[in-house]
């Protein structure tokens, strides 16, 4: 079973044609995608496809750039949300200092306030760490909270590789952008080990090769996971049978 792990499924690109997205991932072989939120808006999305479609699962948070515009009574919407029967995961939460440091105070509160929530709800916490992947790690570090998790889109060094790994309870995937000739982390995708690894698209974003310059789908997430295992040199079902392990240890909800 492939599943995955990170699809924005609510653009206006994949949305308006769901239904071929769908199909285009079932004969692709895969069985589930879990779509991360940003805003209550995209949360409520989310939860009417999952309501429609049974391949879809929610995770739901607010993303580290949309933080300006939230209020405490956005927490407590999101909190209503988070019994709801597809809702697997908390998230997209962390930080971002790529597009604005302005906020970074926030972001670091509202970080903290989701991996409080991962706790109370048992549920895994899906993490963003666009040029802050150490600030993120030294807060979990500094964190009581025994939460599990996601780092999303992977881009740390092997220090952070490490780091993560020593938490014991959180899992790294990759991109689309692993497959392109410019990628220089092939050492970090390599030294991964195999019961620590997810697979996600990020759709609409970082579509692999030999669909690069197309709209991400989760379909081509088989091509991202073909060039991890040829990466790894590992065979490919041996990758694909870890891979469907470890989501079902992270987001067992959905299973």
């Amino acid at each position: 079973m492939i599943i995955d792990t990170h699809a924005h499924l609510y653009y206006p690109e994949l949305s308006e044609n769901i239904n071929e997205i769908i199909d285009n991932a079932l004969q692709s072989g895969i069985k589930k995608i879990i779509v991360p939120a940003i805003d209550i808006e995209t949360t409520e999305k989310i939860l009417k496809l999952t309501a429609i479609h049974d391949i879809i699962y929610a995770v739901i948070g607010f993303h580290p750039c949309d933080i300006t515009k939230l209020s405490e009574k956005d927490f407590q919407t999101l909190e209503n949300y988070l019994n709801e029967d597809k809702v697997v995961g908390i998230g997209e939460t962390g930080l971002d200092y790529y597009w604005d440091k302005t906020y970074k105070d926030k972001q670091i509160d509202f970080f903290k306030r989701h991996l409080e929530l991962s706790e109370k709800y048992d549920l895994p916490v899906v993490i963003h760490t666009r040029d802050s992947i150490k600030d993120a790690i030294s807060i979990i570090a500094d964190s009581s909270n025994k939460c599990s998790g996601q780092f999303h889109c992977f881009s740390g060094d092997e220090k952070d590789l490490e780091d993560v790994l020593n938490f014991n309870s959180y899992f790294v995937s990759f991109c689309g952008n692993i497959t392109y000739k410019n990628f220089v982390s092939l050492s970090v995708v390599k030294n991964t080990p195999l019961e620590k690894l997810l697979a996600e698209t990020d759709s609409p974003f970082l579509t692999p090769i030999p669909h690069r310059g197309k709209k991400n789908q989760p379909a081509f997430v088989v091509n991202t996971i073909k060039k991890i295992a040829e990466i790894k040199n590992i065979d490919l079902k041996i990758l694909e049978d870890n891979l469907e392990a470890n989501t079902r240890i992270l987001f067992k909800k959905a299973f």
